[in-house]
């Protein structure tokens, strides 16, 4: 039952968090959307021990300092960029590895928080990752960043 409590929580929080609203309707129909998700992913039991929360929710909040700390150097690169500072906008492919569907979701929001890079496309055929960066002279780097935060963080916030 916490587990429901959890889950519906979470989801209402990501909700509002999208809407950018508290009002109670909002807050209403974000309860009521999440307890429908929650309820039609099934009553499976989790893999996950109750003794894992607290790891978890430790590893999520690490995930969101490292995206804030992204968004902060984002809006530095981008404010240089607006001043004259030499750039090149483009795509870079990142390849998908062992991201699961929900992994390549969790990329994609976290991904797109920062203001110098967007998640476009997951190209299923060719199992990429593509996004738009601001400076993409140097594709590996962008790569290397992207799998170092995939291992911190995200891989043990959702596989």
């Amino acid at each position: 039952m916490i587990g429901l409590g959890l889950r519906v929580a979470g989801l209402t929080s990501i909700y509002l968090l999208v809407l950018t609203s508290v009002e109670p309707g909002d807050m209403l129909v974000g309860c009521i959307l999440s307890v429908a998700l929650v309820l039609a992913g099934g009553t499976g039991r989790s893999k996950a021990r109750v003794g894992t929360w607290p790891s978890w929710l430790g590893h999520l909040a690490g995930a969101l300092a490292a995206t804030a700390r992204e968004m902060v150097i984002g809006s530095v690169r981008v404010a240089r960029f607006c001043l004259g500072a030499p750039a090149s906008p483009g795509f870079v492919e990142i390849p998908r590895g062992d991201r699961s569907l929900g992994g390549v979701a969790l990329w994609g929001l976290l991904t797109g928080e920062a203001p110098d890079e967007y998640p476009v496309a997951f190209d299923e055929g060719r199992d990429v990752l593509l996004v738009h960066v601001l400076d993409a002279r140097d594709p590996a780097n962008v790569r290397e960043r992207h799998a170092r935060a995939r291992d911190r963080w995200q891989r043990k916030v959702v596989p």
